[in-house]
């Protein structure tokens, strides 16, 4: 005995079979068609959706992750590792910058050109920002403190 039902929000049917271990195969699959006008999901998982979900409803109107962080404006920065971010273009503003800090003994190797880290004691023992060229680190001369 199949059952077919078109459920609706609060209804709720009787099969007209006593719910036993014996008589639960006597059931059959169930076919349900849901009013996707009215649908409330509350735990569970979704899955064979024949169309993604919209982004007004939630969703990201996406089949793919490329296609979702595409959907949603997200560019490139998206999928960099936290530990490893390249910034390509664009303007950084209101933002305050922190330089890695090392020794003297303790630098990376200043390849390649164009870094820059602040050194502790990298200014004849006194504290300094250093810039890279490639090969060698270079000092920037820090000057007299900025005053008003």
């Amino acid at each position: 005995m199949a059952i077919t039902a078109s459920v609706q929000r609060g209804f709720t049917f009787n099969t007209g079979v006593d719910v036993t271990a014996a008589s639960l195969n006597q059931l059959g699959e169930p076919t349900v068609t849901i009013d996707e006008s009215n649908v409330a999901i509350t735990g569970g998982t979704v899955s064979g959706l024949s169309s993604p979900i919209a982004i007004a409803d939630g969703g990201t109107n996406a089949t793919s992750a490329s296609a979702a962080r595409s959907n949603l404006g997200l560019g490139t920065i998206a999928t960099q590792g936290s530990g490893s971010v390249a910034i390509t273009g664009g303007t950084m503003s209101d933002t305050l910058i922190t330089l890695k800090t090392y020794n003297v003994a303790g630098v990376p190797s200043a390849s390649p050109a164009g870094q820059i880290i602040f050194v502790t004691d990298g200014n004849s023992g006194a504290a300094t920002v250093a810039v890279s060229d490639g090969s060698n680190w270079k000092v920037v001369a820090l000057g007299a403190n900025i005053s008003t």
